[in-house]
């Protein structure tokens, strides 16, 4: 009897994820490309791949500049509209970020919590709206990471993903460093090594990652980081809690998103690849604040949920989109119309 509630109270569970997450889903990839930034350097990509291909000489050079993003765009070119490849993009991230919310939430509640706070996190938003390769290479991995228990198969999913977005390199690093390396030490000896080492690399990465040929060393040369300083508040408060009450129970899960803020704290007003880097980790600390069906979890997250509400309220999400905010509405309203005639 027991185990038949239980079973019922799952589907339930599931065919409520399944209908919420749907809409979701279906809302975001269904956004016209104009809106976004970069959607047009997707594009490109998405129409002319293999001339991109060909403009690189050097193969070293090729290999370190994502080169399984952009056969990916042949391959899927051979099943969609090229136009509509982005869009295909969008609708795995966030089916992905989606799957996993509902995967680690506890509770019904717990999933519309998680779900609410991945809307409103901007590195989520990003991750599935404007920097499409980082947010396919973070939902290539996502699956990987729960359900492969071997953490050498972890590694080369790791480094599978950096042909896709160059910036998991830099977890492949620090995944090896941290549960390899430094396997039989402390979270807090972690910590204090991790910051070291990234701190270390902000001084040095730029450099060396355009002496290496990636296109990201040459794009950050001489960008000024995102220096003002309120996430970087906001985000300390988070590193506090969750080392205090973060689900401990899940250890990899925990340390992750642990290792993650810290190399995010560190390199915050040292390199502008800090927030990027924050893309990948932020799925990842919402999983975690979903696993565990607590009230102090919840009371946190609506705190987050108010903060971010009110960031994007006041326009600072304005940066993700490619059209002037005064058209909003009127682009809004035509979606809406286009969208229920579907």
């Amino acid at each position: 009897m027991i185990n038949i509630k239980f079973t019922y109270k799952k589907f339930f569970y599931w065919t409520f994820v399944a209908l919420v997450g749907s809409m979701y889903v279906i809302s975001l990839s269904n956004m016209p490309n104009e809106w976004f930034r970069d959607r047009d350097n997707y594009l490109i990509y998405a129409n002319y791949p293999e001339s991109i291909i060909d403009l690189y000489e050097n193969k070293f050079i090729l290999i370190v500049n994502e080169p399984f993003f952009l056969y990916s765009n042949i391959w899927l070119g051979k099943i969609f509209e090229n136009d509509f490849i982005p869009n295909f993009f969008v609708y795995f991230i966030t089916t992905v970020f989606i799957f996993f919310i509902g995967y680690n939430a506890k509770s019904t509640i717990g999933f519309i919590f998680g779900l609410v706070l991945s809307i409103l996190i901007p590195y989520i938003l990003q991750a599935e709206l404007v920097a499409l390769r980082q947010g396919l290479a973070t939902a290539l991995f996502i699956p990987f990471f729960f359900l492969v228990k071997d953490d050498k198969k972890i590694l080369v999913i790791l480094l599978v993903c950096a042909f896709f977005h160059s910036i998991f390199f830099l977890f492949f690093l620090f995944y090896f460093l941290n549960f390899f390396v430094l396997s039989r030490f402390s979270i807090r000896k972690k910590l204090i090594i991790n910051s070291v080492f990234m701190m270390i690399l902000s001084l040095i990465g730029i450099v060396v990652a355009k002496y290496l040929g990636l296109r990201q060393g040459s794009e950050y040369m001489g960008v000024e980081g995102d220096v003002g300083g309120g996430a970087f508040l906001l985000f300390a408060f988070v590193f506090v809690y969750v080392y205090a009450y973060g689900n401990k129970d899940n250890k990899r899960l925990y340390e992750f998103v642990m290792i993650g803020l810290t190399i995010f704290l560190t390199s915050y007003f040292l390199s502008p690849v800090s927030g990027r880097l924050f893309n990948t980790v932020a799925p990842f600390l919402v999983f975690l604040l979903v696993s565990k069906n607590r009230t102090i979890d919840y009371i946190f997250i609506s705190f987050l949920s108010v903060v971010f509400l009110a960031l994007f309220l006041s326009g600072s999400y304005y940066e993700l989109l490619a059209v002037s905010e005064l058209l909003i509405p009127e682009y809004f309203m035509k979606y809406l119309q286009s969208l229920f005639s579907l």
